[in-house]
């Protein structure tokens, strides 16, 4: 028989790969798709790509072994550990190099606007791959 915790992380394990993904390329389009309709922030592209890019190109390689490890094998299993705690700490560091926009945005240096399209991507991953890595089996 199944626990409730056994039940809840696979149905949220069989679905938390995609959803990382899209919220990886979310991670990785926002600065862009912010300063397409005028909420950019005034960093160098750089900033941009170490802030957004990199992190989000570590989710998605952390996708891809989600995408092929299977649960069953014990070595899979440490391989999908290893993969979401590293998704965790893409997604913190997403968080983490935004949040500083949060003062900025109550102080009026930086818009609302633009300080929450930034933010918009490091909190879900951080928060999905927490509660996958707390449900899996």
């Amino acid at each position: 028989m199944w626990s409730s915790a056994g039940a809840r992380g696979s149905l949220l394990g069989s679905r938390s790969a995609p959803l990382l993904a899209v919220l990886a390329a979310w991670a990785m389009a926002v600065p862009w798709l912010a300063r397409a309709v005028g909420l950019e922030v005034d960093v160098p592209t750089r900033l941009e790509l170490i802030d957004h890019v990199v992190p989000g190109v570590v989710v998605l390689a952390c996708v891809l072994v989600l995408a092929r490890r299977d649960r069953r094998d014990p070595a899979g299993h440490l391989w999908r550990l290893v993969a979401l705690s590293v998704a965790c700490l893409a997604g913190a560091w997403i968080t983490a190099t935004h949040l500083v926009l949060v003062p900025e945005a109550l102080d009026g240096v930086t818009g609302w606007g633009p300080a929450l399209a930034h933010l918009s991507a490091g909190p879900p991953i951080l928060a999905l791959a927490i509660a996958v890595l707390a449900t899996e089996p």
